[in-house]
């Protein structure tokens, strides 16, 4: 069973989260996307099956509606990083010697950015590449800068500010060193009938050794196109995480 369990990541600000299992097992930390949150169903069905297949799990906010906690308008990449590593660290202090991660959408370029790195293994599910929120990409239109909020409000159904410093950030990413910068075991699962597989594998052309690339076939973004989607995408992402469990 899933606690609520939150790091404190500075004097300001709090990630809260949702902690299941114990220090004796392998942790998976899983990273969500740009705007999700922990308690989208996505998110919590991958806590859940790492749970039942011997894994204990964590699921934080990079933001949340806590006073304490970060604010989206607020952030950047090199934000979610930091705090991923701040988490991170306060796992390896409480004794958890195997750590995962698996990140999803935005929450791969999150991993990737990770200046420590203190992990044993990581899985990508379609992680996001050369994104923009000021420029059309992918069919999808840029947001509209208003200088009051200090943001692009961004037309996705669900309206959502981003910040500057977060739009300025991402248009200057170079996206292409992103993974000759990583030095961690690297699996990249991109989803068949999504828009980011041209990305993946320039990810994965830049990876380092030992890395790995699955197309899964008739996949979109969120996985969840049939029942057993889902399902294929935890199990290729535990055959991973396994083989780093000893080593």
């Amino acid at each position: 069973m899933e606690k609520r369990y939150n790091v404190q990541l500075d004097i300001k600000h709090t990630a809260y989260g949702k902690l299941a299992g114990s220090k004796r097992k392998p942790l998976v930390i899983v990273v969500h996307g740009l705007p999700c949150t922990i308690n989208e169903g996505f998110y919590e069905r991958a806590c859940q099956w790492f749970d039942r297949h011997g894994y204990a799990t964590y699921r934080f906010g990079l933001y949340d509606w806590h006073a304490d906690a970060r604010q989206l308008v607020d952030c950047t990449l090199s934000v979610h990083a930091k705090d991923l590593d701040t988490v991170i660290a306060h796992f390896r202090q409480k004794g958890y010697k195997k750590i995962f991660v698996a990140g999803h959408s935005f929450g791969g370029p999150t991993i990737l950015l990770s200046k420590k790195q203190s992990f044993d293994a990581a899985v990508l599910w379609d992680p996001s590449y050369a994104i923009s929120f000021t420029q059309k990409k992918y069919g999808v239109p840029g947001g509209k800068y208003v200088k009051a909020l200090k943001g692009y409000f961004m037309r996705w159904g669900v309206n959502v500010i981003i910040g500057k410093k977060m739009a300025d950030e991402i248009d200057a990413l170079d996206w292409d060193r992103l993974t000759p910068s990583f030095h961690v075991p690297l699996k990249i699962i991109a989803a068949e009938k999504g828009v980011l597989v041209a990305g993946c594998k320039k990810y994965f052309s830049g990876a380092h050794e030992p890395k790995s690339l699955e197309v899964l076939k008739g996949a979109t973004h969120y996985f969840d196109d049939t029942p057993t989607m889902q399902d294929r995408l935890f199990n290729a992402t535990y055959d991973w995480f396994k083989k780093y469990e000893s080593l």
